[in-house]
């Protein structure tokens, strides 16, 4: 072969190696956009208090924040399975993926329910009770910080388990399947909406609907994506739905609502489809997503715990709580720390 011969091949294998290891930008940017969601659903950041007597700003300015976090917010965890479901099934040829894919979730979710147990265990003083809410991720709770939040990671396992027998099923079988799943869901959640019956945010049947939404966004692209102007409209309406519900004191489920669907299929359908150019804020973002999620609860516990048993109060002239966003930064400020610590030992699979 002659040196030109020899050259071109050297870049054609470097450019295939480039392609592969180059990410998708639509699906890291939904990653970076649903943990900064995360964060301000569990960090709550943004509160209004009373000053002279503004109960009425101060009201409206509040349930304008709750209705966002409501209704905007708690898409993440949506978008978060939609991407999972989705690289699965871009990938779920190949039995090895599978397999490796599972194993390191499992692993992963060991690892981090290890760790929620010992930390709850020194600062509870007690060891939890074992039960099946240790196994499903769901406990044991920290106090002032609320639930775990290692129930995603078990629920993407058995999602990515129920992907993989629906990938398995022909095409007959997977259509009726896919309307199954779908029709039954949208049923249920506007059925629990509507009677009281709130959903519990950890169940898997939150989540199923997200199986077939996942494969179709793979398969059948351009159907789905032409669609999303309707989409948008759909979360608009079931979103007033939702707000509507709650001034009645209802209480729509966290998950099990329609508008959550729409949400989460809206904001893929949008985002993905644009042509981003690499970025390094969001792909770090994206890339250490899992370490952001499980890690900051147990720096949000530490700062919360401070300010109580050292109060501060902060007074800026505007009815703005200032406290809560700076217990916000700090928190996300620690975690990016810890993110970084983890990077430089073998627990770096751990956060990424």
């Amino acid at each position: 072969m002659s040196l030109h011969g020899l050259s071109l091949t050297f870049f054609f294998l470097i450019g295939i190696i480039l392609m592969k290891i180059e990410r998708d930008q639509g699906l890291d940017t939904l990653k970076a956009i649903s943990i900064v969601l995360v964060l301000f659903w569990h960090l709550q950041p943004v509160r209004f208090i009373t000053i002279n007597d503004n109960y009425a700003v101060v009201n409206f300015l509040n349930g304008l924040v709750e209705t966002l976090n409501w209704q905007l917010t708690l898409i993440a965890v949506p978008i978060f399975y939609i991407v999972s479901l989705y690289l699965f099934f871009q990938k779920a040829s190949n039995k090895n993926y599978v397999k490796e894919r599972l194993g390191k979730l499992y692993i992963i979710f060991i690892f981090w329910s290890v760790v929620q147990i010992i930390l709850a265990t020194i600062i509870n003083s007690k060891f939890p009770d074992l039960s099946w809410e240790i196994i499903l991720g769901i406990e044991p709770v920290l106090p002032l910080v609320g639930d775990s939040v290692l129930y995603f990671i078990l629920n993407l396992i058995i999602l990515t388990i129920f992907a993989y027998i629906y990938q398995s099923l022909n095409s007959n079988h997977k259509k009726i399947s896919s309307y199954i799943i779908v029709i039954f869901s949208l049923i249920l959640f506007e059925l629990t909406s509507v009677t009281k019956l709130s959903v519990p945010y950890y169940y898997l049947r939150n989540f199923l609907i997200y199986i077939p939404i996942a494969f179709a966004l793979v398969n059948y692209t351009n159907k789905i994506l032409k669609f999303k102007f309707y989409y948008l409209a759909a979360y608009i309406l079931f979103s007033l739905h939702d707000i509507g519900l709650r001034h009645y004191n209802y209480s729509p489920g966290i998950y099990s609502r329609i508008s959550v669907v729409f949400g989460a299929l809206t904001l893929f359908c949008f985002i993905h489809t644009l042509k981003f150019k690499g970025n390094w804020f969001t792909q770090k973002l994206a890339k250490y997503s899992l370490g952001l999620f499980v890690l900051h609860k147990y720096w949000q516990y530490l700062f919360i715990l401070l300010i109580i048993n050292y109060p501060i109060n902060i007074n800026i002239g505007i009815p703005f709580n200032i406290l809560f966003l700076i217990i916000s930064i700090l928190v996300v400020l620690s975690t990016v720390a810890t993110i970084y610590l983890f990077k430089l030992t073998n627990l770096k699979q751990f956060v990424s």
